[in-house]
């Protein structure tokens, strides 16, 4: 009996081992057992992934990060210990250096936002930074961000035990706040823990434990003696933050624990005497003792910032407009803060705006939003879903959806809004290849380049590389593992004003770190282009192989050369050209036997031979087919001139028997030349016997 098979879709990508039985399921047929080194496309078929053309050696560096103020207005920026470098892709240079705060261990933690010409940046053991650029991007800058009113802490709040009475009550007035005398002891006054009092000639005593009619003389286990100063103001409170009266000031100078001044920031309700207990001093909430945001993202012109090591589970949102403005009141627009609640809390490792502020946690991931406008009296926190965060990872916004590493750091989800549930769902879009995070220690980074071909790129923890090729409209989800002959460190893409997205990354060849362009327009890795002089060029180091190719106008073909010592030497008739020399790379695409029949019946245990296969290349020269090269000269071809890369069909005949399960069929190619597989046919003989 025979059987022709035709596959040209590979969009469910290389599948995991345990489905190599599956020949039920569609994704069977659309996937494939090896794809390395290749980009399944949208389209159908599968192409030579980009090579990279090397770029500089970037010791040091750490990592990539975008700064984009517009598409032909972008920029990247290589955090290296303590420093910045500016990149400009368009001229291909460093434009400036700046210093920074953060060592090499704290780099890759460093969470970022971007708003119009600025970054916010955001450490656990680092004060917020801003990194800024002037609108002519001749001037850059980073320094730590200044806040006008900080966030508080509520927790750290003092409410002494002593009547207070304001100077003034006006809006942007300078007043006093000056404390009456210490209170006098009343036997049935109940007292906390650092109240103060006076008590049998004017001995001043402070509680050190709740209580009510303990004599302070007599009761050593609950009260204390202490100076006359005691529970009032402290030099540390400048800075700080007095609610009295329904409304704020600032406090701007310590004169005496009985008195300060300071600025009204919210008007008071009056400036008459408040009593014991009812005003309170709030202290800035961000200090190297309580810890620094570690997240931070912006949403409806509020800057929002998250866990410190203090309030891991606490979200703070500026003012309306006013990024430096975390002065907290009931008024809409003005800022407010928010705590999750739930009991799957945990620390908040990241956040990320979409209809609301997405939190994702190490137990589950929650947004805050609201019914109408966002504001203090009608922000909501609600859990959507429970799988929980890899803290190492940050997600990658890909359209409507935010890719994120689930707790593990093995597995890809998608986060997205669903009108049929009315609210955020998270499904796995590693299920079918599962094996590469597993394989590999994880993923540590990702980044999404959208042109030319809708990439998302996963560094995995070995440095090795996986890509998705991503397209829900077309419903293409489709991964592939990548080997760019060295450990991979971070990757990042930038957009253009026409055309391709920019990709780089930063690679460790031999103990040297690269920096590196990612490109279609590379058959190579970490390729440079020599022109050839007196018949040699320098063999270029780091690269542990090197082939060469000679690219026209319409021509390509691999350029063979011998080495000498340091040196490449080619034939005399390129002496006076340029080539491209580099890293080969090697592609592969291994394919699933062919099922024939539909469950729950199977043809694997038939004996099949593959009698004719026919390709359909595009732009492609020199594929090999279980081995063997694939000869695809035709007539019309001179052999003694330059190939030109092949465009169209292909027949080999021949093959041999072999149970169906065990039949080859591996298409390869590792020239440093164009591939291109738009799709495969084969004839099979089948014995069913």
């Amino acid at each position: 009996m025979k059987q022709v098979v035709m596959k040209n879709n590979f969009s469910a990508g290389e599948l995991a081992p345990t489905l190599y039985t599956r020949t039920d399921i569609q994704q069977y047929a659309n996937g494939a057992k090896t794809l390395t080194n290749v980009i399944p496309l949208v389209e159908g078929g599968v192409r030579k992934r980009p090579g990279t053309l090397f770029l500089n050696s970037a010791s040091t560096a750490i990592r990539l990060i975008p700064f984009v103020v517009n598409s032909d207005k972008s920029y990247l920026l290589i955090f290296k210990p303590l420093s910045i470098d500016i990149y400009n892709p368009r001229s291909q240079e460093i434009v400036a250096t700046v210093a920074t705060p953060y060592t090499a261990e704290q780099v890759p933690d460093v969470q970022f936002v971007q708003y119009r010409y600025e970054i916010f940046l955001a450490h656990s053991d680092v004060a917020i930074q801003r990194f800024r650029s002037s609108t002519d991007f001749t001037n850059w800058d980073l320094g730590e961000f200044v806040f006008t009113n900080a966030p508080t802490d509520d927790d750290d709040a003092r409410s002494p035990f002593r009547k207070a009475k304001p100077s003034g009550k006006d809006v942007g007035a300078s007043v006093s706040i000056q404390l009456d005398v210490i209170s006098e002891w009343v036997a049935g006054t109940a007292y906390l823990t650092g109240d103060v009092v006076r008590y049998s000639n004017n001995i001043v005593y402070q509680a050190t434990a709740d209580n009510t009619g303990q004599q302070p003389d007599t009761s050593l286990s609950y009260w204390a003696v202490v100076t006359a100063t005691s529970g009032g103001f402290l030099s540390t409170d400048v800075g700080n933050y007095v609610q009295i009266n329904g409304g704020v000031i600032k406090v701007t100078q310590y004169v005496s624990a009985a008195l300060i001044n300071g600025t009204v920031l919210v008007e008071l309700e009056s400036d008459v005497k408040a009593i014991e207990r009812a005003w309170t001093i709030l202290s800035p909430a961000f200090n190297s003792t309580d810890g620094y945001p570690r997240c931070c993202t912006y949403f409806k012109q509020r800057l929002v910032l998250a866990n410190t090591k203090k309030s891991p589970n606490k979200i703070w949102f500026s003012a309306v407009g006013g990024n430096a403005n975390f002065l907290e009141t009931t008024e809409d627009s003005d800022a407010f803060s928010v705590v999750s609640a739930s009991g799957l809390a945990n620390s908040i490792l990241f956040l990320e705006a979409q209809r609301g502020v997405v939190c994702l946690t190490s137990g589950g991931e929650y947004m805050v939003d609201s019914d109408g406008a966002l504001t203090p009296t009608t922000v909501n926190i609600n859990e959507h879903t429970a799988y929980g965060a890899y803290p190492v990872t940050r997600p990658c916004r890909v359209g409507n959806e935010l890719l994120f590493i689930q707790r593990g750091g093995e597995r890809l989800r998608a986060l997205s809004y669903r009108y049929e549930v009315d609210g955020l769902v998270s499904p796995e879009i590693s299920a079918l290849s599962s094996h590469i995070g597993e394989l590999h220690n994880g993923i540590s980074e990702i980044s999404y380049q959208q042109e030319p071909e809708s990439i998302v790129w996963c560094v995995l923890g070995d440095g090795m590389v996986a890509s998705i090729t991503f397209n829900r409209d077309q419903e293409v989800i489709a991964w592939a593992q990548h080997d760019f002959g060295g450990k991979v460190i971070s990757m990042c893409s930038i957009p253009t004003a026409l055309g391709s997205d920019l990709c780089f990354m930063l690679i460790n060849r031999n103990g040297t770190t690269c920096f590196e362009q990612v490109t279609f327009d590379a058959y190579v890795d970490s390729e440079r282009t020599l022109v050839v002089e007196g018949g040699q060029v320098l063999k270029p180091n780091l690269l542990e192989d090197v082939v060469a190719y000679h690219q026209g106008d319409d021509f390509i073909y691999q350029a063979n050369f011998e080495e000498d010592g340091d040196n490449l030497v080619f034939d005399d008739e390129l002496n006076g050209e340029s080539i491209k020399v580099g890293q080969p790379i090697h592609c592969t695409v291994e394919l699933f036997p062919p099922e024939l029949n539909q469950a729950p019946l199977s043809s694997m245990l038939h004996k099949a031979k593959v009698d004719r296969t026919a390709f359909f290349f595009n732009n492609t020269i020199a594929p090999e087919l279980n081995g063997e090269m694939i000869e695809i000269f035709t007539y019309d071809d001179n052999p003694l001139a330059p190939r030109k890369p092949h465009t169209g069909y292909h027949l080999e005949e021949g093959g041999s028997w072999e149970d169906l399960h065990r039949i080859p069929l591996v298409i390869t190619h590792s020239k440093p030349l164009p591939f291109h597989l738009q799709a495969i046919t084969m004839q099979l003989s089948i014995n069913e016997k």
